[in-house]
């Protein structure tokens, strides 16, 4: 008896007791496709995000804002610090490994913007400077941008996103017609030039509107003409790939130490990398959790396998006597029960494998339908994890299936000849 023969007739019991080799494999489905449908979440989740922090100009990048108040011996106490543009030029000018400082004001939103052709109530409109769309990764699907000379002289233009264009002037190009900007119905209105379109961007996660219902006028022209003081709301510092974000907030804080009389007790910041290494980190804990409850369903699963693979060997055992007495080995035997095992753990993970892309898009058509403003949760099902699940799956195989393969092997032809089945 040639080995390939063997392992042909263990596959062909398998085929022959398909609905007990079914039930065998349900536990190595189930565990193999909990771990899989959770991996394909969670990197589906991560790379969602990531997303996200592209549209708002990536994660080479940290935010300073300052703080309204401060706690000093147990109280609140009011500040009076705020960034200016100079502050952001001292910091593009001093600080090592930044490439630019993009100065934004956006506290205050207005009541309403309007034009000839109809209006759009409590639109985002932000004071920004011609390195906006660099750093915030928008693109202009019509006209252009601020430009330096538009913040230098407080011109009166603008940028619509999308969703405002489209709705202001509907069918009609946008380019050089006028919008009114209203902060309040107690204010006057203020006239700007529409420069340019941007492109579609659709919604963040961090904030329930849609970025296309932002104008961006330049700051200089906020300050002077709608707001009428000289502060910045927001300095975003714009670093280099491989620079050290903390060290960056260090020397920002020198900076503006020196420029605000020796206090930096009013800087607070927001680092984006930060809040990717915070999900990493909670995704690993999560996934070391699931994977640890998955892994008990494998373990069952395999004492089923186990268990089955012992119940063929007492099946079949004046069948190996037979086998046995004719010329079989004991490889042949051991062989011929090992593979029933393999083929039992193989079938558990290709099974599951289906399974847990099935159950990671209908989880992700949920997570839709719970989260409305992702428009699509993606799944990631990386060709590393389906690796690892067969690659384990037949360590699986041979694990518990040694015992009854060993068990099957060691029988003595006349011994078991002599058993009645």
């Amino acid at each position: 008896m040639k080995i390939r023969d063997a392992i042909a007739a263990g596959i062909a019991h398998l085929h022959q007791n398909r609905l007990r080799a079914g039930l065998s494999i349900l536990g190595i489905l189930i565990g193999i496709a909990s771990v899989l449908c959770m991996m394909a979440i969670g990197d589906g989740a991560k790379l969602l995000i990531a997303k996200d922090l592209e549209k708002l100009g990536g994660t080479n990048q940290v935010q300073l804002w300052a703080r309204s108040t401060i706690w000093k011996r147990g109280r609140p106490v009011r500040t009076t610090e705020r960034y200016t543009l100079k502050d952001a030029h001292a910091i593009e000018a001093e600080c090592p490994n930044v490439l630019f400082v993009l100065p934004k004001n956006e506290r205050f939103r207005p009541h309403l913007v309007s034009s000839r052709y109809g209006s759009y109530p409590s639109p985002h409109l932000e004071g920004v400077t011609a390195n906006y769309a660099l750093g915030m990764h928008w693109e202009i699907q019509e006209g252009r941008f601020l430009s330096e000379n538009d913040i230098e002289n407080a011109t009166q233009v603008c940028v619509l996103g999308a969703n405002i264009a489209s709705e202001l002037f509907r069918e009609v190009s946008a380019i050089g017609q006028e919008v009114k900007v209203r902060f309040s119905w107690q204010n006057p209105s203020v006239r700007l030039r529409v420069v340019g379109v941007m492109k579609a961007k659709g919604s963040s996660l961090s904030s329930w509107r849609s970025l296309d219902d932002t104008v961006c006028v330049p700051l200089t022209t906020r300050q002077q003409r709608l707001v009428g003081n000289p502060y910045v709301d927001r300095l975003v510092l714009f670093f280099e790939k491989d620079a050290d974000v903390y060290s960056i907030i260090d020397s920002a804080k020198h900076v503006l130490r020196k420029r605000h009389r020796g206090k930096d007790d009013f800087i607070g910041y927001w680092v984006p990398k930060g809040n990717i290494q915070r999900l990493a980190h909670t995704q690993k804990m999560i996934k070391i959790a699931l994977g640890s409850i998955a892994s008990f369903s494998l373990f069952v699963g395999g004492i089923g396998i186990m268990n089955m693979c012992l119940v063929s060997v007492g099946e079949k055992i004046r069948e190996i006597g037979l086998r046995k007495s004719v010329g079989a080995k004991r490889i042949h035997i051991f062989y011929q029960f090992l593979t029933e095992s393999i083929c039992l753990c193989f079938c558990g993970s290709i099974f599951g494998i289906a399974g847990g892309w099935l159950a990671a898009h209908g989880m992700a058509r949920l997570a839709v339908r719970i989260v409305p403003i992702v428009p699509e949760w993606p799944v990631v099902l990386s060709g590393q994890w389906v690796l690892i699940s067969v690659i384990f799956s037949i360590f699986m195989g041979v694990g518990f299936g040694v015992y009854p393969a060993m068990r099957a092997a060691r029988l003595s032809p006349i011994d078991a000849l002599r058993i009645e089945n």
